[in-house]
């Protein structure tokens, strides 16, 4: 393969693979997709699964395919169109949150509806990952910690903010994660933003809300104009995992759903009246890595990580039951799987628990 510039200076270096988009919905340029890599029977061969793809999942984000070229318009029955892959560099790739140029790693969202596939701040290098190019204020606010946005639940459309004054009619809010209180129903993904009341306050022009509740709400996410985008180089190597967010029940719960590998972040949307348990399953392979990071502070009661196996802690040798106390905005591990059980690597603001 030559991968040499071939062309003008200004342009970037991709390497581009045509593939058929599964989804029937709008596709913006520099969001990322994956291979839908168990298309078809199992027992089949099936050379649809290296060239279909479609929006990330906890299903396939360890299949990343690349990044879209350019904007495509929704169709009725899906869609040929190109994507840059790995390898490839001077990629605009859609954001979700501001850039410096050779600062930080930035990785693709996992789920989150139409929010799927934008960058985000990564923990892991490898294929879904990529790095800034350029430096690009994309947001015009981010609400990561889920202590500066919330919904009326009553009607799902008006959206208390930090500070409108620099949004116009149209502009885009993407929820992220949202409050669960047990009854109201948050619709992840991309919501356009109808009217700006006052300098605090916007209204959606549908809810963001399946299902209505009482009071209000609180909300991870971001907002933008059009579709922020900055130059950046797409990496090789193992998957990356790319990352997600998660929202624990108010009342607390056993069973957090979670991706495999990767960063699940926990912003702090809501206040926890008990623990929320995370059943961690044993790794794949030797190699596998994992991180839980929390963003914002959830209340006195903590996200638990609980080993399914017992683990070793970062001392090497005491054995491991789980991970406790995340709870406070920049709580965190870092683990990886040795093939037979999981050790941290690195953790701060929780605790080990011996097992």
């Amino acid at each position: 393969m030559d991968m040499s510039i071939n062309g003008p200076r200004q342009m970037g270096n991709l390497i581009i693979e045509e593939v058929w988009y599964e989804g029937t919905d709008a596709v913006k340029k520099g969001e990322a997709l994956c291979y839908n890599t168990d298309k078809g029977t199992a027992t089949d061969f099936d050379g649809q699964r290296c060239n279909w793809v479609e929006r990330s999942s906890s299903s396939n984000h360890m299949a990343f395919a690349g990044v879209t070229e350019r904007s495509y318009s929704a169709q009725n029955a899906g869609q040929r169109l190109r994507i840059a892959v790995p390898g490839s560099k001077g990629v605009p790739i859609a954001l979700a949150v501001d850039t410096v140029i050779d600062t930080g790693l930035l990785s693709f969202q996992v789920g989150g509806g139409t929010g799927a596939g934008r960058f985000y701040t990564g923990k892991y290098k490898g294929r879904g990952s990529a790095i800034p190019r350029q430096t690009v204020t994309a947001l015009l606010e981010g609400g990561m910690t889920g202590g500066t946005m919330s919904v009326a639940a009553t009607d799902g459309v008006t959206v208390t903010v930090a500070d409108s004054s620099d949004f116009t009619a149209g502009d885009t809010l993407v929820i992220l994660a949202g409050e669960l209180d047990g009854t109201g129903i948050f619709t992840l993904g991309k919501h356009t933003i109808s009217s700006i009341t006052n300098g605090t306050t916007i209204v959606l022009t549908a809810p963001c809300l399946s299902t209505l509740s009482t009071g209000s709400l609180t909300l991870t996410g971001y907002i933008y104009t059009g579709n922020p985008t900055c130059q950046a180089d797409l990496l090789t190597g193992d998957e990356s995992g790319g990352i997600e967010f998660l929202t624990p029940l108010n009342a607390g719960q056993t069973g957090v759903t979670h991706m495999v590998g990767g960063v699940s972040y926990i912003p702090g949307v809501g206040t926890l009246a008990a623990d929320c348990d995370v059943t961690f399953a044993q790794g794949s392979l030797p190699g596998d890595t994992k991180a839980f990071v929390v963003l914002g502070t959830v209340g006195t009661s903590d996200v638990v990580i609980d080993l399914a196996t017992n683990g070793i802690k970062r001392d090497g040798s005491t054995g491991m039951q789980e991970i406790d106390d995340l709870d406070t905005a920049g709580d965190a591990v870092y683990l990886i799987f040795d093939g037979v059980v999981w050790h941290t690597v690195g953790f701060t603001g929780c605790t080990e628990t011996s097992s």
